[in-house]
């Protein structure tokens, strides 16, 4: 069963988004276990001790803001699906660095939540979902999640992935095709990136991270607004 944490210093609000939160999964058929925190140095204690699936979090609390949790949850690579709950939509640029799965504005809760909720199941269905290739005369097997960039050389695609690099013989866009809905957007005519790792949107850029590692990818001039809108409707859809 998933464990699904929820922490808002305000117990109304934290009532409400935990009524409302528990009813969208139970729509979608799912069960879990519910845990609420008002005070975020209690849900601090919990995470050093117990599995949390998805943590929706406040991010302007006293003791430990949001940001401060997610760092926490970065630095001891912690599993969570994090979500963000806000007032204020500008913040979602200011949060890429902790690499959120989605932002909620409590203003709209009601409209965006369902949605929110399918991704997220999605999201747990789809942790083991691999990209299938052909690599020489084996079949071959990674995570999608493993995935950081794709990059284009020549004739072959090569797949940065967490612990190596591999090269496979494909097009970008048929590689294209297959991971646009999957959480993977076109930045560039030689690069694909997986919103999962995006740590920080520039003009001209996207930083990505995983680990202690970081890589700077371009953004064509041509994909520019598009790669803008994706990553907006990646983390708000």
């Amino acid at each position: 069963m998933y464990r699904i944490v929820i922490c808002d210093d305000e117990t109304e609000i934290l009532n409400d988004l935990y009524q409302k939160i528990q009813g969208s999964f139970q729509k979608n058929g799912i069960s879990a276990d519910y845990t609420c925190f008002s005070d975020a140095r209690v849900l601090m204690e919990h995470m050093q001790t117990q599995r949390i699936d998805v943590l929706f979090l406040d991010i302007d609390m006293p003791y430990h803001n949001g940001m401060d949790i997610a760092g926490y949850i970065n630095s001891q690579k912690l599993p969570a699906i994090l979500i963000f709950v806000t007032s204020h939509d500008a913040l979602v640029y200011q949060t890429f660095a902790y690499r959120p799965f989605g932002f909620i504005r409590k203003s709209h809760l009601e409209e965006e939540l369902d949605h929110l909720t399918k991704r997220v199941i999605r999201e747990l269905s789809e942790n083991q979902q691999e990209l299938i290739f052909q690599k020489g005369s084996e079949l071959c097997r990674i995570l999608l999640n493993d995935i950081i960039y794709i990059e284009g050389e020549g004739n072959y695609l090569a797949l940065q992935l967490k612990n190596d690099r591999l090269r496979i013989r494909e097009t970008m866009t048929n590689l294209e095709n297959k991971l646009m809905d999957k959480g993977f957007i076109r930045c560039h005519k030689g690069y694909l990136a997986n919103t999962r790792h995006i740590a920080k949107l520039k003009s001209a850029e996207l930083l990505l991270q995983w680990g202690d590692e970081t890589v700077s990818l371009p953004i064509g001039r041509s994909y520019e607004k598009e790669v803008r809108e994706k990553i907006l409707a990646a983390f708000r859809n």
